[in-house]
């Protein structure tokens, strides 16, 4: 049997296609991680001026390191159809989100919870943020806080969610 890799990763071992791992998800009041603290404080500062744009604000060298955890959501019609998924995500998942629907990605209540948060998001103009994990018996394999911000795109017209995921532990994910 072969398995298909990238760069080295086995895709059909990503947490989100083993049978036996539980996911659990919760909100979070405010963000923890330092760097989900940062970036929430510098689209605070994007926002007295407008709002944190793609290509002006972010990417930057600053963030640079956080691309690879980044997904990138537009809204359509009753879903969100994703435009940038960064390799991390690629690992965590097995497989490229780009141009993939949320609900083609999520099971019906992940995907009616997840989508709910986004609506959320881009209805109050306020960042979402989320903790994640991955279980196997008793024992906590994977954490990660999400960070879901309203941003603008190149055009500042645009309105896009973008996620990042914080991770605490990735001891599955290289």
């Amino acid at each position: 049997m072969i398995e298909t890799q990238a760069l080295g990763f086995a895709l059909n071992q990503s947490p989100l296609r083993q049978p036996l791992f539980t996911h659990r998800r919760r909100a979070l009041v405010c963000a923890t991680h330092p760097g989900a603290v940062s970036l929430i404080a510098a689209w605070r500062q994007c926002m007295r001026d407008g709002g944190m744009r793609l290509g002006t604000h972010f990417p930057s060298r600053r963030w640079a390191k956080l691309l690879p955890h980044v997904v990138l959501l537009e809204k359509a019609r009753h879903d969100f159809r994703v435009r940038l998924s960064g390799f991390g995500l690629f690992c965590f998942h097995g497989e490229d989100l780009t141009g993939k629907l949320l609900s083609e990605i999520h099971t019906w209540p992940e995907f009616v919870l997840r989508k709910g948060e986004l609506d959320r998001v881009l209805a109050s103009d306020r960042p979402h943020v989320g903790h994640r994990s991955v279980h196997y018996g008793g024992q906590t394999l994977l954490e990660r806080e999400i960070v879901s911000l309203p941003v603008l795109a190149a055009d500042a017209r645009t309105r896009l969610v973008m996620a990042v995921s914080f991770w605490m532990d990735c001891g599955l994910l290289n």
